[in-house]
């Protein structure tokens, strides 16, 4: 199939008017929202919906016939399918709430595409407890595996009072003339139209049992399991078989089995297990879940570990990733908890070596920057506040900026007063801005105070310079970082900015720029250059190290609120705690 000079790709079993009956579904804006795809076992439902998402994946397909998520039914559960369908749509979701109010505040028309709904853990409780209250959402277009009188069907029930039906068993949607030579070619039954499965014998296949699996994993020489030569299908399908027999706890002290399987089928098994391991993975759960690479899994699972249960996080130590988080901290660690951390700041002066902590109430911890041993309360001139940010210049004294825009200084340990020099440049800063501050961080080579604002301005402070701006950013600067060298930007605009040091006007184009606004910033100078760590909104930390090929990206399963690089470490402070990764 074609349209014009767009590719299509082919649909096997002369089911081309079923095919142009689905784009029509998806150009026609008087069509139902919703549309069911039925038929009989083997009718090729899943086959259509699969050509249906790869028809309209790309950025290079009309946004009217465009599908923005793919949900596969097989094995997912209300928390895997949410999980998947806020990353592909750019949102970092825990409850289905929370996915439809960041749709409405996104405004945009959003196409779902749901092949073997039937497949899933229990279809009647996802259709319930999330693809309905999606349906009912008027941005929401959405096309579903669902035959006549299943349980995906009946769950659905008078969301669209007369949904669009595409009825794969009559015969108006699949060509004779090309059936046959379909199956003339693949030595299938002709006399079995208009149903591909059962001229070709797939329909109606058992699931194979946990010995039939075991059985298929290749084996090393001496005949021990080769796991990481096994596909990651057949491993889930034998974290699906334990799940059916009650033996999946016993899967969870096999690393191998935690990281290489797909994760949609050890987020079903573990839907009942309890435990650490269930915890962390639930914890960690967005970020598993449409993450390929299982040694990035394995990094990401052992992060929520560290603390928790320190056997299971040695085991998965062993699998070679990326990257690999050094010390943790979430709630009943065994390590401490600080809470959760909004601000971080890496300490000078006084400070050295420490890295300083802000809760969203106001409250500053310091802990051992290297192992994050929790160690001290900072001591505040007045009761804490809500915090925005805070950084420490390079004399030891921290500056706070609180939720209502007020910068204050604090002298580091043993000083009476804060260092007149960054009072200066604060009041230099606050006559020149023009909005209300959002942002601030200390750069240049005196390591003075820099700040943006509610305008997108960026303004920054220099001894014998005063403060000079430059509008960076369409709407709010939402982080800032700084070094001897550069200043960084972070906006609501998604875009990173860097203002070299010295320079009169930052750079033309952005360092980088993604949907979804910045939530945090670090940068820090190293023999080699400066190494910049920006977050966005959907928890997506990318890291910049001069001389790599490619940046580093992070997900840790929570949205990041703020970022410190020291030592050859990242630090990520989120509502759950705070982790630091050797990158």
């Amino acid at each position: 199939m074609s349209d014009g000079a767009l590719r299509i790709p082919p649909l096997r079993a002369g089911r081309r008017p079923a095919g142009r009956a689905l784009l029509g579904w998806l150009a026609d804006e008087r069509a139902p929202r919703l549309c069911r795809v039925a038929g009989s076992a083997g009718a090729g439902k899943t086959h259509l919906l699969s050509w249906l998402a790869e028809a309209g994946a790309g950025e290079d397909v009309p946004e009217h016939r465009r599908v923005h998520a793919v949900l596969a039914g097989e094995r997912l559960t209300v928390d895997s399918a949410l999980w998947q369908l806020g990353r592909q749509l750019g949102h970092l979701v825990r409850r289905p709430d929370e996915l439809l109010a960041a749709l409405e505040d996104d405004g945009r028309r959003i196409v779902v595409c749901v092949p073997d709904l039937g497949r899933a853990v229990h279809p009647s409780h996802l259709v319930a407890g999330l693809l309905r209250p999606l349906a009912e959402s008027e941005l929401v277009r959405m096309v579903v595996e669902a035959p006549d009188g299943g349980a995906a069907a009946v769950a659905f029930g008078t969301v669209v009072p007369e949904p669009a039906v595409l009825d794969l068993d009559l015969p108006q949607w699949t060509e004779p003339a090309r059936f046959a030579a379909w199956a003339a070619a693949a030595g299938a039954d002709p006399a079995a139209y208009p149903s591909p499965g059962a001229a070709d014998g797939t329909a109606g296949r058992p699931a194979e049992t946990g010995a039939e699996l075991i059985a298929r994993v290749p084996r090393h020489p001496d005949g021990r399991p080769d796991l990481a030569a096994a596909d990651a299908a057949l491993l889930g399908d034998l974290w699906t078989a334990a799940a059916r027999d009650g033996s999946a706890e016993g899967l969870l002290v096999d690393a191998q089995l935690l990281s290489r399987a797909e994760p949609v089928a050890v987020t079903a098994a573990l839907d009942q297990v309890y435990g650490a391991v269930p915890a962390a993975w639930t914890a960690a759960g967005p970020a598993l879940v449409g993450e390929p690479d299982p040694a990035v899994r394995a990094a990401v699972l052992r992060t929520r570990l560290i603390g928790m249960d320190d056997e299971a996080a040695e085991r998965l130590a062993a699998v070679p990733a990326p990257w690999r988080a050094v010390w943790a901290m979430w709630p009943d660690s065994s390590k401490g908890w600080p809470g959760p951390v909004a601000g971080l700041a890496v300490g000078t002066g006084g400070y050295a070596g420490q890295l300083l902590l802000a809760d969203p109430s106001g409250v500053v911890r310091t802990v051992d920057a290297p192992t994050g041993r929790p160690l001290a309360r900072v001591a505040l001139p007045a009761a804490a506040r809500p915090l925005r940010g805070l950084t420490a210049a390079a004399d030891g004294t921290v500056v706070l900026l609180d939720a209502e825009g007020t910068a204050t200084a604090l002298p580091q340990p043993g000083a009476a007063h804060p260092a007149e020099a960054v009072e200066a440049a604060l009041e230099a800063l606050r006559e020149a801005v023009r909005g209300g501050l959002s942002a601030i961080a200390a750069t240049g080579a005196e390591g003075l105070p820099a700040v943006g604002d509610d305008t997108g301005a960026v303004h920054r402070y220099g001894t014998g310079v005063g403060a000079v701006g430059e509008k960076l950013h369409e709407g709010p600067v939402t982080a800032l970082a700084g070094t001897a060298g550069l200043l960084v930007s972070g906006g609501f605009d998604g875009s990173v900015r860097v203002w070299a040091n010295g320079a009169d006007a930052p750079a033309d184009e952005a360092l980088d720029r993604r949907g979804g606004q910045v939530t945090a910033l670090a940068a820090a100078d190293t023999p080699a250059g400066p190494v910049v760590a920006a977050a966005w909104a959907d928890g997506l930390v990318r890291v910049r190290v001069p001389g790599a090929a490619e940046p580093l990206d992070v997900r840790l399963g929570s949205q990041v609120w703020a970022l410190a690089l020291t030592g050859g470490l990242l630090v990520a402070g989120t509502a759950e705690g705070v982790a630091a990764i050797a990158y």
